[in-house]
Formats: C-alpha cells, structure tokens, sequence
C-alpha cells in the first residue's frame, strides 16, 4: 500500500460479511506525522471502534509511506507484518468464513502487487 500523504489512515477488516453489524479491523492510524501505530478496532454500526485492553504498537512511518503488508492466519490467529519492522498479532475468530478487507479512512491509498495465497 502506499499513501498519498504523511497522515493518511488505513486499515485491514476481517470477519467482515455483507451484513455484518460489527467486525475487526487492524487499523494503521497517524500518531504524528513520523509515527504509525496499529490499533485493533470493532468497527460497523454495532461496533465499539477502538477496543480498550488491546495492545496497539508504534513504529516508524516508511519515508517514502510505502507499506509493505503480509496478513498470515490459521483461522483464528491473524498475524500482520509491515516493512519489516513491525508484527502485531491478535486472535480473530471467524476468518475463514467471511470477507477481509482493505479500508481507507479518507486521504488516499493506492494499492499494488496484491496476492492471496491459500496452503
């Protein structure tokens, strides 16, 4: 993913049906213009948005504010990657049932090279 800008927000959905009225999201919000951090949020019209207790990690926006993001999961654990230098991980039930998807939360992202692969 790129960005257009240094504070562009995006974020991944799981367990996200159609008529969903709640479902999660690993969201990559500006902290600041040089920092990201990953929050893990409940989103939809039932959701809660950002779910106290969760962890959220810090790391440092790509100069050039390209992500570079690998999602792993074996149904239940969901693991994100982004550039290398940063891992956050969270149990999400569900996922192999439902759709995923890629969010934008106004600016711009371009999106590129995507894969999904299945083992």
């Amino acid at each position: 993913m790129k960005t257009a800008s240094n504070t562009d927000k995006f974020g991944i959905s799981l367990v996200r049906g159609s008529d969903s009225e709640k479902y999660y999201s690993m969201v990559v919000n500006p902290e600041n213009d040089n920092t990201r951090k990953i929050n893990f949020e409940q989103e939809g019209k039932a959701g809660m948005g950002f779910i106290a207790g969760a962890d959220g990690y810090n790391f440092s926006r790509p100069a050039d504010n390209i992500y570079h993001v690998t999602i792993y999961t074996d149904n239940s654990v969901s693991v994100m990657y982004i550039n290398d230098v940063c891992s956050y991980t969270n149990r999400i039930y569900g996922t192999q049932k439902n759709c995923w998807s890629i969010n934008n939360y106004g600016g711009k992202i371009d999106i590129s090279d995507l894969t999904v692969s299945h083992y």
